[in-house]
Formats: structure tokens, sequence, C-alpha cells
């Protein structure tokens, strides 16, 4: 049996896959287009590719119809983030964060997968004080980003109410690491981490007083392989982040610190976007045993180290 992983080589998706890999789960990779990722060699014998679009109901029919019985769980990851490009086309992005999410929960109640992690963000708690919690902190979002995702939360709970399908619900914020170099991600990620690939250019317009809780993207893959490999967690939504939020300008000074030559970043005042710092995390450390294993500081110069590999 194997774990399906939508978005299986997008940054999260790749490093979910690695870590069940070498827990000795096989997984498929559904994606799009297949990338040449070194951290996967080493399992390279335990994931395969399909190629398919979550939006492609007849391709991904005929694929879980190949695969009947063969799959015991899915871990959705794809969606379009909170991006100009989201602003710009709100009914593209929010068609594949509900549809995309409704398709692939289609999948697995027709074909009798019991198991479904989405992977959501702790964007649907909106502007908060302090550390959302879980429990405390109900769905709030402030922008049509968080609210997609907290609409395919709920669409979620209904499809295991009614169809017996364990759903299960990760909350990640802000994580960043290697995967994908800085200029091939979002908007807000290229200009704070721009440096480590020597970008020019770099601007943001606001953002100098704002603080957000930034991950390194291996503690958010491993937080997420924990709740799915959980046996019957206490709780179906976990937080899963580093608790301690880090500035804009500290992300900016740590990714010049690492950078291989002098690269400026043009940064306005103000707040960047509507969002909390960052989340609590006392239920996944609790209930998980998830604990973040690396600094913003440590995860930048692994990235950084990353990228020089990959650029030769």
């Amino acid at each position: 049996m194997a774990v399906l992983i939508t978005g299986g080589y997008g940054l999260l998706g790749s490093w979910v896959a690695r870590d069940l890999a070498e827990q000795g789960h096989d997984v498929i990779l559904l994606d799009v287009v297949k990338r040449d990722l070194n951290y996967l060699e080493p399992v390279a014998k335990m994931v395969r590719f399909v190629r398919a679009s979550i939006m492609d109901l007849p391709r991904l029919t005929e694929l879980f119809r190949e695969q009947e019985g063969k799959i015991d769980g899915i871990i959705h990851t794809v969606a379009v983030m909170a991006t100009p490009e989201y602003w710009s086309n709100p009914h593209a992005g929010t068609d594949i964060n509900i549809m995309g999410t409704v398709n692939m929960l289609e999948m697995a109640r027709l074909f009798g997968v019991v198991k479904f992690l989405y992977v959501s963000s702790g964007a649907v708690y909106g502007v908060f004080t302090g550390r959302a919690h879980e429990e405390r902190n109900p769905p709030q979002p402030g922008d049509l980003y968080g609210a997609s995702k907290a609409g395919a939360e709920m669409i979620g709970r209904q499809y295991e109410h009614h169809y017996r399908i364990d759903f299960r619900c990760v909350r990640p914020y802000f994580f960043f690491g290697p995967g994908k170099l800085p200029s091939e991600l979002p908007h807000l990620f290229t200009m704070l981490l721009g440096p480590l690939e020597s970008l020019t250019g770099l601007k943001l317009e606001k953002g100098s007083e704002q603080r957000l809780g930034f991950t390194y993207v291996k503690d958010t893959a491993k937080g997420t392989s924990l709740l799915y490999t959980a046996v019957e967690p206490k709780h179906k939504t976990y937080n899963i982040a580093s608790e301690e939020p880090v500035s804009f300008q500290q992300m900016v000074a740590l990714a010049r610190k690492y950078s291989p030559r002098p690269t400026a970043v043009d940064m306005g005042p103000g707040i960047f976007f509507p969002r909390g710092e960052t989340l609590d995390i006392a239920l996944a450390r609790e209930e998980l045993g998830f604990e973040p294993e690396y600094s913003v500081e440590e995860g930048m110069k692994e990235y950084a180290e990353w990228i020089s590999r990959v650029r030769g």
C-alpha cells in the first residue's frame, strides 16, 4: 500500500515524501511536472511519479482506477498561495484551493481511500494576538486565501462525517528551505530570501514592522508526517510551526549573512499583509511529539548550502 502526495515535487510535498519513504512507506508523487531534487535520490526506490492535475477529474479517476486497492492514504498539499497572482485572478486560485480539494476527496470517497491529510494554513486564523491555538482561536480568515483554506477544511470535515473518511489537517506557517530557489517562490519569499541567490532589484513596498513564525521546511514536513502516521490522534487538526516569530528585517539580515555576495533589499515601513505572528504548537508537541529542530538561522544556513550546490 502507498501514500499519494499531491504536489509531490513541491516544496513541502517532496520533503514529506522523503520523510515517509525513509520510514519505509511507498510514495506516489502526483504532480504536473517531475523535478530533479537531489534529496529524493536516497529514497528513489520508494517513490514514483504520476503526472496529473488535481483539476483533471477524468485523469484522476483513470489513475485511481489503475491504482485501486493500492493507495491507503492521500496527503493533499497543492494550493495557490496568497500572492499577487491570486489577487489578480481570484476565481482560478479559489477554484484550485476549493474544488481541487473536493476532487481529491472524491477520489478518496469513490475508491475507498480511508485516510486523507489536508495541508491547510495558519492563514485561516486571520489577524490575532499572541499565538493562535487550534481550540481557542476559531478560523476567522482575514483574506480570500485564508477563506479558501478554511472552506476546504470545512468541506473535508463533512466528507469525514458523511463518508467515514479519516480527515486530518495540518496548519503550517511560512515555511522555507531546499526544494525551490528564492526566484521560484511566492513574491514575499523571493524578496526576503533573494540575497541567497544574489538576486537584484529586491523591494518590498512595506513589511519592516512585521514578524512571522518562519519555519524550516524539514520541520514542517516532520510535523506533517507525524500526523499522517499517528494512530488515532486525539485531535484532527494541528498547528505545525515555529513558536518564535522573526521579523522581516531579521530574515533579510540572515539571508544577506549567508549570501555569496553583498545584496540589498529595499523594504518600506508597516505591515505587509494581515496575519498574526505565529501559532501555538502545544497540541502537536504533547500529542504528536512534534518539536522544531531548526532555528531560522540554522535553516537559512542549510538552505544557502543547498542553493550553492544546485547552482554549481
